[in-house]
């Protein structure tokens, strides 16, 4: 009998996206209960929805006379959605394409696109390289700027370059907030590809593209619900865009890609708009306020932002270890590694709610009482490439009379710094080559021990 794998695409059977995990089942790990959990690894409004948005909801799923029901299927041609959000936006609903969350819009356009290649300005949003693998799109990457704005002339000088025909580039930038200008869209728009602007977050930046929609029909604009609205977990997304574009996008996608109550909810947020939006401004006041706090901080620098999170350098700790320490205190943040880009000594922080906010606060002061030094810190700063520190006490901190190397390896990952043996070999080397800079490192170590 032939192996299933056997019959799977070879680049497919390795790749994978890590997304954040279930707060039901991390709250099974960490033995704290969900509604004690501060959860700001994704930046979703946790606040409520507005009641009459679940009075729609049930409604749609319920009633014939609505036109749909749970029974029924939902309309394939989004004929009613479609429309609420061309109102919004002040366009005809020939514009609007509808999707299940912004992904499958961005699923959509990388199958309808006739390009072998995509750009994307890393560090960013993980997704664009996942779906250009699946497509068998090459991604090209042109690095952000050291403030992690878009390096236009680099990014117009790729497209002449590769005679790229994608461009996907987000406003605000997720991880890191970044913005990107309408004039700097204005000059890439100038080239002769298809230039994707995802706005996920321009509900917080109070800033869009449309304006330029109208000059440039090879600009498409991405939004969602999942963010400002509070439906992550309905899942509704929409593309803006040429008519012409737009007809190819619904004649490709699956037919019934917004589920009844998908639709039913999206369209009631869009009628509910400004109650929602008073969500958003305290989302807004939590993120100030936890940027300033986050100051306060030796070991976290806060880079400005214009979304609902906050991307923080993690100096002198293991960026992956901090991340798993507020983990078992019931604070969830962003661990990335190098998903989306070079980002393994930065965590990202969500704006909750109040008591989200002072939960992450009181686990900051305890990581700082438990985990940081000061000394130690100012000590690894001269040692960049040093990840975790570990001090050898002949089996006081672990029993290692089975494997001296195993506990090692342990000890190491429980701080979330993966080692090998031949890492150890090497370091015992370089530790009886020069034993007096090791030395000033471990007597660093042991004050803050």
């Amino acid at each position: 009998m032939a192996r299933p794998l056997k019959f799977v695409r070879e680049d497919l059977a390795r790749v994978s996206y890590s997304p954040v995990r279930p707060l039901d089942v991390i709250s099974a790990e960490i033995g704290i209960p969900p509604h004690q959990i501060a959860k700001l690894d994704a930046n979703e409004n946790l606040h409520p929805v507005p009641a009459e948005m679940m009075e729609a909801l049930t409604s749609a799923l319920t009633s014939f006379s609505s036109g749909c029901s749970a029974q029924i299927y939902p309309d394939p041609s989004q004929t009613n959605l479609r429309a609420d959000i061309a109102a919004m936006h002040g366009i005809s609903p020939d514009r609007v394409v509808a999707g299940s969350g912004s992904d499958d819009i961005l699923d959509i356009i990388m199958r309808l696109v006739d390009t072998d290649s995509c750009i994307i300005c890393p560090p960013t949003f993980g997704m664009y390289k996942f779906l250009g693998t699946i497509m068998r799109i090459n991604i090209i990457e042109v690095p952000r700027k050291e403030n992690f704005e878009v390096d236009v002339p680099a990014v117009v000088k790729a497209i002449r370059e590769t005679k790229c025909k994608l461009v996907m580039l987000p406003s605000p930038n997720n991880p890191t907030g970044t913005i990107l200008p309408n004039e700097d869209i204005r000059v890439i728009c100038q080239e002769d590809c298809l230039v994707v602007i995802d706005e996920a977050y321009s509900d917080f930046a109070g800033v869009s593209a449309e304006e330029l929609l109208d000059e440039f029909p090879n600009l498409i604009l991405c939004r969602t619900f999942s963010k400002w609205a509070g439906l992550a977990g309905i899942r509704v997304g929409y593309a803006i865009g040429h008519p012409d574009f737009i007809e190819r996008m619904l004649a490709i996608k699956q037919p019934y890609n917004v589920n009844v109550a998908a639709e039913a909810m999206a369209r009631a947020a869009l009628k509910y708009r400004e109650k929602i939006l008073v969500t958003v401004r305290s989302l807004l006041n939590e993120r100030e306020k936890t940027i300033e706090f986050l100051k306060g901080y030796k070991f976290l620098n806060p880079y400005p932002t214009h979304s609902n999170f906050v991307l923080c350098d993690v100096n002198g700790v293991n960026a992956a270890g901090m991340n798993k320490y507020l983990r078992k205190k019931g604070v969830l943040t962003r661990y990335f590694g190098t998903q989306g880009g070079q980002l393994q000594n930065n965590i990202r922080i969500s704006a909750g709610r109040p008591e989200d906010t002072e939960r992450l606060f009181e686990a900051l002061r305890s990581f700082e009482k438990d985990q940081f030094d000061a000394e130690a810190c100012e000590a690894l700063k001269q040692h960049k490439d040093v990840e975790c520190l570990l001090w050898d006490m002949d089996g006081v901190l672990v029993d290692v009379s089975g494997s001296y190397r195993e506990a090692i390896l342990k000890t190491a990952a429980h701080f979330g710094a993966n080692i090998t043996h031949q890492e150890i070999g090497a370091a015992k080397v370089r530790i009886a080559a020069c034993p007096v800079q090791s030395e000033r490192i471990f007597s660093a170590g042991k004050r803050g021990s």
